[in-house]
């Protein structure tokens, strides 16, 4: 009996939403002017508010990943096992009607049947431009909506960072992970399930700062959703698409492969549906 199963669910790329406007942002950038060369940090050398300008800005989407992976095995395993035999006066013994020799170290072997089951589930966060795992868990609880293509992101002085992860490698990196050898003389059931994978695009503002009288500049970057920033860096120009929307979501025979030794199974889960606008409020 075939008992492995592997189940993809339909991937969707989407798009945060609900992020402020270029000019609330900017109010905010100026307030936080002096941050962005060590605020407090040292107040012998903190610049002035006057000396420093925002000398560029700009909006990006940046491109992150998040997967869920599930596991369903079912199997079982034939073991043997002792049992000590302390009274020496017991020569044999009869178990469910069979009889049982003792060897001479006083023991008897019995064979018994396990039936196990092993269920386990795992989610990622991958940048899907740095290739780096980072926690990203709470975007996927704000406002989103569903995108057909990256295109629709491209307004006015808006850069989209590239994704240079393909599915195929979150698929891969994920199971990696969650799969390993099953000591089982009997396999019942085999579920691999992917049950999220989907391409998230995050709004950022960034701001280039420049100290005027040091001819100093620095970059701070501003979560267009919750306000918060940290040290980054501007683009300045819009990046170019490294992989065609097919290839980026298609899990090929490699995957399968992996997944099955040999079985060379072809897997695309990139859905004409998919190409439906929706707009999810969560």
């Amino acid at each position: 009996m075939d008992s492995f199963n592997l189940v993809t669910h339909e991937p969707r790329m989407l798009v945060v939403t609900g992020e402020k406007t270029f000019e609330e942002m900017k109010e905010l950038a100026w307030n936080k002017k002096t941050t962005a060369f060590g605020g407090l940090k040292n107040l012998l050398s903190r610049p002035k508010p006057e000396d420093i300008t925002i000398t560029h800005s700009e909006k990006q989407y940046k491109p992150f990943w998040h997967a869920v992976c599930s596991t369903h095995f079912e199997y079982k395993r034939n073991c043997e096992f002792t049992v000590k035999i302390s009274d020496p006066i017991v020569q044999k013994v009869t178990i469910c009607g069979e009889e049982k020799t003792i060897d001479p170290q006083r023991n008897i072997t019995l064979s018994r049947i396990e039936h196990c089951l092993e269920s386990n589930r795992k989610e990622i966060f991958v940048d899907a431009y740095t290739e780096n795992e980072e926690e990203l868990s709470r975007y996927i609880t704000m406002s989103i909506r569903e995108l057909a293509q990256t295109e629709e992101l491209n307004e006015e002085n808006t850069i989209v960072l590239p994704v240079k992860v393909k599915a195929a490698y979150i698929v891969r990196k994920i199971l990696t992970e969650m799969l390993k050898p099953i000591d089982a003389d009997e396999i019942l059931d085999e579920t691999v399930s992917i049950d999220t994978l989907d391409l998230y695009f995050r709004p950022v503002y960034a701001f280039e700062y420049n100290w005027v009288p040091k001819n100093k500049q620095n970059v701070l970057e501003f979560d267009g959703i919750t306000g918060e920033f940290y040290s980054g860096k501007v683009l300045r120009e819009k990046m170019t698409e490294i992989f065609t929307e097919d290839a980026l979501f298609e899990i090929g025979g490699e995957i399968a492969g992996f997944i099955v030794p040999g079985a060379g199974i072809p897997v695309k889960i990139l859905q004409e549906s998919r190409k439906r606008k929706k707009v999810i409020d969560k």
